[in-house]
């Protein structure tokens, strides 16, 4: 406990939060999903892919590092996701279709190596933790729900890597668009089954200062 306090108070004395921004995003999320025995090469050759929704609301803390080139270009976010997972695949028996949505707190960092007045580009990196809310999968004519599946149920960690572009609405709002890479993995899964959704993700967003 006296490791972690050390640890908060450290992180604490480090940023030194001037402006805050509120956003708000929404997107999509195309999803491959990817399914490996333990220790084995992928199930099938199947390919199970498909479209879905994407959504975060959150805070964008500045954070100022003392003596550090990168002093005022580099900014930390928190917010609360919902991400939706599915695919669909088929072969000349069946036809699936999977359909999950996930809440989740995602953090990350973005730096911005282009900044100005007017726009702003910047790298994001990120770590987003999650839970299915909801899930079925159909074959055929028949739905089965997933609630019970240990590859698609639990803690969900998922890497975040983008980037993104910024530009002013007015004087205290913005515009932006994004792009991000993600890989998820289950870490409650002890079956010898392992599900991973490989994500690309376009994101539309507005944002508001707060002083």
């Amino acid at each position: 406990m006296k490791k972690i306090l050390i640890t908060v108070l450290f992180t604490l004395t480090m940023l030194q939060g001037y402006t805050q921004e509120i956003y708000f995003l929404t997107g999509k999320n195309h999803t491959n999903y990817k399914i490996r025995y333990t220790g084995s090469e992928l199930i099938n050759n199947l390919e199970k892919k498909g479209d879905g929704d994407s959504y975060e609301i959150g805070l964008a803390l500045p954070i100022k590092v003392q003596r550090l080139a990168f002093d005022n270009n580099l900014n930390y976010t928190i917010g609360l996701t919902l991400n939706q997972y599915n695919a669909v695949a088929g072969d000349l028996a069946n036809n699936y279709i999977w359909k999950t949505e996930y809440i989740g707190i995602q953090n990350a960092l973005i730096y911005s190596f282009v900044r100005s007045n007017h726009i702003d580009l910047a790298l994001k990196g990120g770590i987003n933790l999650s839970t299915m809310l909801y899930g079925n999968q159909t074959i055929n004519n028949s739905r089965f729900n997933l609630n019970n599946q240990r590859d698609f149920n639990g803690l969900v960690l998922t890497p975040v890597l983008g980037i993104r572009a910024k530009c002013n609405l007015s004087e205290y709002g913005y515009l932006s668009l994004g792009y991000n890479y993600s890989k998820s993995t289950n870490l409650t899964n002890d079956t010898n089954k392992k599900l991973s959704f490989l994500t690309h993700q376009i994101l539309f967003g507005i944002s508001f200062e707060l002083y």
